[in-house]
């Protein structure tokens, strides 16, 4: 009886140990699982996160791109930390992302040009002794819509440093009792494209004055009256595309003249009215995919026509 009862102790007993080591077991294989799946997991978070920022810098290239072409919407697939990116311009269905037909040339077809007519009687015509230099065209009125006649499109802007009365003979023109119309300025305006960076040669000479203005910033100053006087040396232009402005004034008698061009025949010069780089109701979107074994990540940035003001958003691959 003594002996049964610890047979039956016995196997309560190896019982229990093997309850045990089952649950130990479980928990083991449990805890191993759960491991192994958060190491898929991390891993997979870990490439969703270097998917998207591979995707960022994809935007960034082509939103570089843009700037310094906005004509070319080809972006070449780039490597980020070892990631293929590839990257598209998507335009909206519902608005043409296009200048409006007030700001489309033909590529190469000269200056957009703004002729003013001006009377002897302007305070700054016939002036003795001659003036001096001044810093830049728009601290004076000269080029003010009053004074304007007309806007034409101008090939070239090389014209003859002496006799160029480009109002004579024109139903604008006013001689004022002289022998030909004089007193009057100039404005003219161009889209530059540029193949690359660098330092691009110039001539300009003007009876009497003159500036060149690049995107913004007077870059040759020849103003002051003045016989026919000329300039020469290099005007640096960006990679893409750069806004190039000529003013020119004739304030005073006998005389008069303007010529102003690059050395360089491949820069390509497209008529730029003033108003045609202001944001424009359209939008531009760049989309930039990238992907590993385990995730895909997409953005798109929506742009105005100018490649600024830009905000995004992520796709659902």
């Amino acid at each position: 009886m003594l002996n049964y009862i610890k047979s039956q102790t016995g196997v309560v007993t190896l019982v229990a140990t093997m309850i045990i080591a089952s649950g130990v077991l479980a928990i083991v294989l449990s805890t191993t699982i759960i491991a192994l799946n958060d190491r898929v997991s991390l891993s997979s978070f870990g490439d969703s996160v270097q998917s998207f920022y591979s995707a960022e810098s994809g935007v960034s290239e082509s939103l570089m791109q843009l700037r310094k072409n906005p004509s070319n919407l080809i972006f070449d697939d780039i490597t980020v930390a070892g990631l293929n990116v590839s990257s598209e311009f998507v335009e909206e269905e519902t608005s043409a992302c296009e200048q409006p037909s007030e700001c489309q040339f033909v590529p190469d077809s000269g200056w957009w040009g703004e002729y003013f007519n001006h009377s002897v009687n302007h305070p700054d015509m016939e002036v003795n002794p001659y003036p001096g230099p001044t810093p830049t065209p728009t601290e004076h009125d000269w080029y003010d819509d009053q004074y304007k006649t007309h806007e034409q499109i101008d090939a070239s802007i090389v014209f003859a440093t002496s006799m160029w009365f480009p109002y004579d003979g024109t139903e604008w023109e006013d001689k004022e009792g002289f022998d030909h119309d004089y007193h009057f300025t100039q404005h003219w305006r161009a889209r530059v494209t540029a193949s690359v960076d660098g330092d691009y040669g110039y001539n300009l000479a003007s009876d009497d004055d003159s500036w060149v203005v690049v995107n913004g910033v007077v870059v040759v100053n020849n103003s002051g009256t003045h016989a026919a006087f000329t300039k020469t040396g290099d005007i640096f232009l960006a990679e893409g595309n750069n806004t190039v402005e000529v003013y020119f004034a004739e304030r005073h008698v006998v005389e008069s003249g303007f010529r102003f061009s690059f050395d360089d025949p491949a820069l390509v010069i497209t008529p730029y009215p003033e108003g045609c780089e202001e944001d424009l109701e359209c939008n531009s979107n760049i989309e930039a995919a990238a992907s590993t074994t385990q995730a895909t990540r997409k953005v798109r940035y929506t742009c105005n026509n100018n490649i600024a003001n830009c905000f995004w958003r992520e796709l659902t691959p």
